[in-house]
């Protein structure tokens, strides 16, 4: 095993590491302190693993490998993405279980989810050369969107009286993310097939 491959396998572990962390909100999800814990872990990994693949693509970049780089590319950012959304699922529903705000809190917090859910059925049984251009990494909007729903998740879970404006703020954002995702996935690439 090469370094640059060492690389792509430490980030796509990060990723992964949210999974189990997000089963361990559950052992004291009535304590800030432990959730804030939780938080904190996910947030350094969700950093630490584009870092991470970040240097190892521009290794392969530099290699000529890209048809390998492209390749690995996407599926780790589509298991960051896959474990990002299992962890947030996770949060929401223990600020849900134990604090009980307003349900319409909880779908705003989990608006990119659910607005992403429909369009990865829509990704899944589109055609393979549509499949291989999207790109699944986070832009400047999904980077928003993220740090908006752990500020929220972290407003909620200390009882902070602005969780609701918060949320609408995470609303914005995660629909904003998404629509930046289809453009990206499905109308750049025709753009670029018509100038090509």
């Amino acid at each position: 095993m090469t370094r640059e491959d060492s690389g792509r396998i430490v980030a796509n572990t990060l990723s992964l590491s949210r999974i189990p962390l997000a089963g361990l909100i559950w052992v004291a999800p009535e304590s800030p302190l432990w959730v804030l814990a939780m938080l904190g872990v996910a947030g350094i990994t969700d950093l630490a693993d584009g870092w991470v693949m970040r240097r190892w693509a521009a290794r392969r970049w530099a290699a000529s490998d890209r048809g390998a780089f492209a390749a690995s590319v996407a599926r780790g950012a589509a298991l960051d993405g896959l474990a990002d959304k299992i962890f947030v699922a996770s949060a929401v529903s223990a600020l849900f279980f134990v604090h009980q705000p307003p349900l319409w809190i909880v779908v705003a917090l989990l608006t990119r989810e659910l607005l992403l859910a429909p369009l990865m059925v829509v990704y899944r049984i589109a055609p393979e050369a549509q499949r291989s251009r999207v790109d699944f990494t986070a832009g400047v909007p999904g980077k928003a969107a993220t740090l908006a729903q752990f500020s929220a998740l972290i407003l909620g879970f200390v009882g902070h009286p602005l969780l609701g404006e918060m949320a609408m703020g995470v609303a914005f954002l995660g629909a904003v993310s998404v629509l930046h995702y289809v453009v990206r996935a499905f109308i750049a690439p025709r753009s670029v097939q018509r100038s090509a």
